[in-house]
């Protein structure tokens, strides 16, 4: 089953660009991989928006963050839950 992240390429200049809700089977030191197109040894390639592609030259980039995500049904069962608080929350106080 494929876990969910947010990857945030960092670069030297201060820019960042956010590829969400990226699924990976791969090991967290190489869930990147996964958000790039095209992996080279001096380019990193990633399709944006579905639309726009990226060239990142590799030593500009300092730091790639990786934020995983809760999986869709992990997502679904949350805001179950949290309705059912909620009714259970207004049952008790007699609404």
């Amino acid at each position: 089953m494929a876990n969910y992240y947010d990857i945030t390429f960092n670069t030297i200049d201060g820019k960042a660009f956010i590829k969400r809700n990226v699924a990976s089977d791969l090991p967290a030191t190489k869930v990147w991989q996964d958000a790039c197109e095209k992996v080279e040894a001096d380019n990193l390639y990633i399709l944006m928006n579905d639309k726009t592609l990226v060239n990142l030259v590799r030593h500009h980039i300092v730091r790639i963050d990786m934020t995983k995500l809760d999986t869709p049904s992990e997502k679904r069962a949350r805001y179950q839950d949290q309705f059912l608080n909620t009714v259970n929350s207004l049952a008790n106080i007699g609404l």
